[in-house]
């Protein structure tokens, strides 16, 4: 195992036991090696890896309201997708091409609820270089960082 295999798998691992809030993020630039790490999390430890840009069903389901689809859809849809994976984890990579149609406030009030799903059934890891931990830090539940993992300055 990697050092940085090992250290998102013992802070995701604490954030994936915790009771009421298991939403964690992976964020850093484009080229930090987001999408590899989540892969090997994903075959790791068997996590349902979802690439939202590329798999049928996502985000080309959204090509007629696009224009209209704002973060108070994206919410019960995550809640839908968490609902039907029987994995323990899963795994929202590519997520910021539908993100990237919203403004910078709309997103950071996305991230701030969807970082406070209560008591989902499964852990959640949204995959993003749009919210950084820094700013997502306000959005966590209790401004606990150990929510977010940041790959910047990690090459892939």
């Amino acid at each position: 195992m990697t050092p940085l295999l090992e250290r998102a798998t013992q802070q995701l691992q604490w954030c994936f036991q915790q009771p009421r809030y298991r939403v964690a993020w992976l964020t850093g630039p484009p080229r930090s090696g987001k999408t590899h790490l989540a892969r090997q999390l994903s075959d790791t430890f068997g996590w349902h890896y979802l690439d939202h840009t590329l798999t049928p069903g996502y985000f080309d389901a959204l090509t007629a309201t696009i224009a209209t689809y704002h973060p108070d859809h994206l919410l019960p849809t995550l809640k839908t997708w968490m609902e039907a994976r029987p994995a323990p984890v899963l795994i929202v990579d590519e997520i910021d091409a539908l993100l990237a149609t919203w403004s910078h406030d709309q997103r950071r009030v996305w991230a701030s609820k969807a970082s406070r799903i209560p008591y989902p059934r499964c852990g959640v890891l949204i995959v993003t270089h749009l919210l950084d931990c820094s700013t997502l830090v306000n959005c966590l539940p209790d401004q606990d960082t150990r929510y977010c993992l940041d790959l910047t300055g990690e090459s892939s």
